[in-house]
């Protein structure tokens, strides 16, 4: 069927020796529209023999030499140093400016500031109005919401295969050009970018998610034990609830014993790494999304990292080429 073609792979195909090549008819034509310098890391990837001329993609094929912090300036840049987190949170729960956003502590070293003792788990229970949580709903809308993925295997030029995931059951969308051109939804990447003083940089784009009933997350960590990639790793989750939820939905932090229920327009916040060491991950700070048993969960979350991401993301150094 012309319409459906069906592609067979033969048992003993092989890659091709040499990673510098052409994937698609359309490179040529792109490259001879900038489209080597607009978007490098896709084109390196895809479109090598057309972009050398232009950016020595022969050379930056290589994901060691096209993604060095050295070479893409992230290595002084780092948002927190030792005593940050700390600091941060501190700030939120003692000065009367953080008030107008209804700052709970759940969790705090040493239950000094409220809560268990154990690392910084937070939520302001006013964060978002209703218009600006319909406003990110609709972003996931306009973009398009698809089965969530995990994130496989890394190839040798800095790929890594995107897998159907067996922990969650979740739609999401990815807050690209359609959403990102929304002035609420703009709106409240700076109210973030204020609150928590880290630049937008070195945020992930919005992950908007959907959950409908019987849909979950499984337990969870959302950062890397040691992350050496250029971004570094994710430090914070500023987690926005978009909807109430008329059952479940809840975001469990299985080894705290603590449960934080869906809110329309409450942000929870916790950090991915210890206060000592930015670079190192906590483990405390394991979580789950519980399964929806009635209504519909919708979600969204910026990931937030130690040095720049959207610089690395540019030239197709975070494994994501979408």
């Amino acid at each position: 069927n012309p319409a459906n073609p069906v592609v067979v792979v033969p048992d003993n195909a092989v890659t091709p020796s040499n990673p510098c090549r052409d994937r698609f008819p359309f490179c040529q034509k792109q490259a001879t529209s900038r489209g080597c310098e607009q978007s490098p890391g896709w084109m390196t990837v895809h479109c090598c023999e057309s972009c050398d001329p232009y950016i020595n993609s022969r050379e930056l094929i290589d994901p060691k030499k096209r993604c060095s912090r050295e070479r893409l300036n992230t290595t002084h840049t780092r948002a927190w140093e030792a005593g940050s987190l700390d600091a941060l949170m501190r700030t939120w729960v003692t000065d009367p400016a953080y008030a107008q956003y209804t700052p709970t502590v759940w969790s705090s070293p040493g239950g000094e500031h409220g809560g268990i003792n154990g690392p910084w788990v937070m939520t302001f229970d006013t964060f978002l109005t209703d218009e600006e949580a319909d406003a990110l709903i609709e972003g996931g809308r306009r973009e398009g919401f698809q089965r969530s993925t995990d994130q496989g295997k890394l190839n040798d030029v800095g790929e890594r295969e995107k897998v159907v995931s067996k922990t969650r059951t979740s739609a999401n969308a990815w807050c690209m050009k359609k959403c990102t051109s929304m002035p609420l939804v703009q709106g409240v990447t700076k109210k973030i970018e204020d609150i928590t003083g880290i630049p937008e940089g070195n945020y992930e784009s919005f992950q908007i998610l959907e959950y409908e009933e019987g849909e979950f997350y499984k337990r969870h960590h959302d950062s890397n034990m040691k992350d050496q990639t250029p971004p570094g790793p994710r430090i914070m989750t500023f987690f926005l609830y978009l909807s109430d939820v008329e059952e479940g939905g809840e975001t469990r932090f299985s080894s705290l014993g603590l449960t934080v229920s869906p809110s329309k327009g409450r942000a929870l916040v916790w950090p991915s790494v210890t206060d000592a060491d930015p670079e190192t991950w906590d483990v405390r700070t394991f979580h789950e999304a519980m399964p929806v048993i009635k209504g519909v969960k919708y979600a969204a979350n910026h990931w937030i990292h130690l040095y720049d991401y959207k610089g690395p993301n540019h030239w197709g150094c975070t494994g994501s080429f979408s």
